[in-house]
């Protein structure tokens, strides 16, 4: 398999993984403030894109975001910053409050499809059968492991805000590939997560309440450096997603990116002390059989992407992720179309 594409199904299966970290980090309605849905929701979500926007653009650096805002592309990167912001992310929060996470991950975990769906009329990318057997595969196996989680009305509700989330970054995912055309990925994402902060912002002062519960988490030293630490990692796993999406298209990214639903068990076993259950290990087993056909389908070229750079080692996706550009080797980090 070429290097840029081995990096890109890498990247792809990294954002799941750093991804499920998040889904570990993120607070539980038991340990956040009591206030309203929307205000709670809001309140976390505007707290963990910020630490996002402040990482990303750390590592960007102010001026190269700025002259991408100022340029055509802003309306298109605005577009991503609502729905992958207020939508995905400010529904996905409120499904883990009322449904908790495990139903939330389930959920928004049928966005793959949604984006392969979307993917062949909007961007002419088609898979194979093998790369449509990955991807029902992974959220099958997505959906067995949280197939006993609890049930009643605010479940059914917290279930409807995730697949509104899911569809949300799905268009998210056709939208980035457009918006990412001749640019940084690293600077498109800085951008998309300002913007999206910047949201998040307003709705914190138009939603009652929102206001004093950000005063309160931010007073809480622990929860803050819980949703700080998520919101870090979570900007450093949608830039390596977006970087995926570029080098093997749109529905391969997305199967790879599912396996956060196996991750996010696997973590909360190590970290929470929460033991799976059986249908959860067999669900893992299966997200992983989806991510591995994923990676095999189309390796004749069913799905044109980027064009392909050299071969990187596990250690050099992780630094091109994490570091500031001017600090990498070799200059511009990503593939330029």
């Amino acid at each position: 398999m070429a290097g840029g594409r081995w990096s890109g199904h890498a990247d792809g299966l990294l954002s799941g993984a750093t991804w499920g970290v998040v889904a570990v980090l993120l607070p539980t309605a038991g340990q956040l403030p009591s206030a309203s849905l929307p205000a709670t929701s809001v309140a976390v979500a505007a707290l963990f894109d910020a630490a996002a926007a402040v990482f990303l653009l750390t590592r960007s650096g102010v001026a190269a975001v700025v002259r991408v805002l100022a340029s055509r592309r802003a309306l298109a990167i605005g577009l991503c910053g609502l729905l992958g912001g207020p939508l995905f992310m400010g529904g996905y929060v409120a499904a883990v409050l009322l449904a908790g996470p495990a139903d939330a991950l389930t959920a928004t975990a049928t966005y793959p499809v949604i984006g392969a769906i979307l993917a062949r009329p909007l961007l002419r990318q088609r898979l194979d059968r093998v790369g449509w057997l990955g991807v029902v595969a992974a959220v099958a196996g997505a959906t067995l492991i949280a197939v006993d989680a609890g049930n009643g009305v605010p479940d059914l509700i917290g279930i409807g805000l995730a697949l509104v989330a899911a569809a949300a970054v799905a268009l998210e995912g056709i939208v980035a590939t457009r918006a990412m055309v001749g640019l940084d990925t690293n600077t498109v994402m800085a951008a998309r997560e300002l913007l999206s902060a910047g949201m998040f912002g307003l709705l914190v002062l138009v939603v009652p309440g929102a206001v004093a519960t950000v005063g309160q988490v931010v007073a809480d030293a622990g929860l803050t450096v819980l949703i700080a630490g998520a919101g870090v990692i979570g900007g450093y796993s949608y830039v390596i997603w977006y970087r995926s999406i570029r080098t093997i298209g749109v529905a391969r990214a997305m199967a790879l990116n599912i396996s956060y639903a196996m991750w996010g068990v696997l973590f909360a076993w190590i970290v929470l002390h929460a033991p799976p259950a059986p249908l959860a290990i067999t669900g893992c087993v299966v997200v992983s059989a989806g991510a591995v056909l994923t990676i095999l389908s189309g390796r004749r070229g069913a799905e044109r992407a980027a064009p392909a750079g050299p071969a990187r080692s596990i250690r050099g996706v992780l630094l091109r992720g994490l570091l500031p550009r001017r600090l990498v080797v070799g200059g511009d980090l990503h593939h330029r179309r």
